[in-house]
């Protein structure tokens, strides 16, 4: 029986976490006049839903609103950013065509901005098909929370130690760990591909650490033989 290559989806399939970034930093500095260290964007902004980036954010920010006008700039300002710079990563597709694995998508996305986002990548569907799209609208609770990796689990039929994540953030691994669920940090999107990165990355205890999609398809052969 195959294995279950569960994705994510920005930082991984996508070089687009700095883009959905970058949205957040514009407008909070244009629209709110709130400027963040880069610690903080890291902190608040990377790996997780705009849900969360919100919650995070007034949390953080004494007396900070960010009301239905302001998200839906930021849903109008990433779908433009997404439609006109997100690229795939390199190699992404010869890792799909493993075929020792079935492979679904695990994303924080919701499942329109999802749906937007495949416009741009509808190879994908050589490999998986829709209903192996999984978004965090379908759960209670996302990343680091373990919710969605387990749906997707259940739903194709695996149990968690048949189940190998790739993700690009501290979220996904510490959610992968909370699923009983091995994972692969992949830190060659714009941005990650740094020795400090790579050692935050293992110290979550995290099968192994990559920089391209070469080395992934190596590390998962080893995986299949543990």
């Amino acid at each position: 029986m195959k294995k279950l290559l569960i994705w994510d989806f920005d930082g991984v399939i996508a070089d687009s976490e700095k883009l959905w970034v970058q949205c957040w930093d514009e407008l909070l500095t244009s629209e709110k006049n709130i400027r963040l260290s880069d610690t903080e964007k890291s902190d608040l902004l990377v790996g997780v839903s705009d849900k969360t980036r919100r919650e995070r954010l007034q949390n953080y920010i004494h007396g900070l609103i960010l009301d239905d006008d302001f998200m839906d700039k930021i849903s109008k300002r990433e779908i433009y950013l997404g439609t006109n710079f997100m690229v795939a990563i390199n190699g992404v597709e010869n890792v799909m065509a493993n075929n020792n694995f079935e492979h679904c998508i695990a994303t924080g996305a919701t499942a329109s901005q999802h749906k937007w986002k495949m416009t741009q990548f509808q190879w994908i569907k050589n490999y998986m098909s829709e209903i192996d799209f999984f978004t965090v609208d379908m759960v209670e609770h996302g990343k680091p929370e373990p919710d969605i990796f387990l749906l997707a689990a259940k739903t194709k039929g695996y149990v968690p130690q048949d189940c190998i994540v790739i993700g690009d953030s501290i979220n996904d691994f510490l959610a992968a760990r909370s699923a009983n669920m091995d994972c692969i940090a992949f830190i060659g999107a714009t941005g990650n591909k740094t020795k400090e990165y790579a050692e935050k990355c293992k110290k979550t205890g995290v099968f192994d650490v990559c920089d391209n999609m070469d080395d992934v398809n190596k590390i998962l052969n080893k995986w299949l033989k543990k």
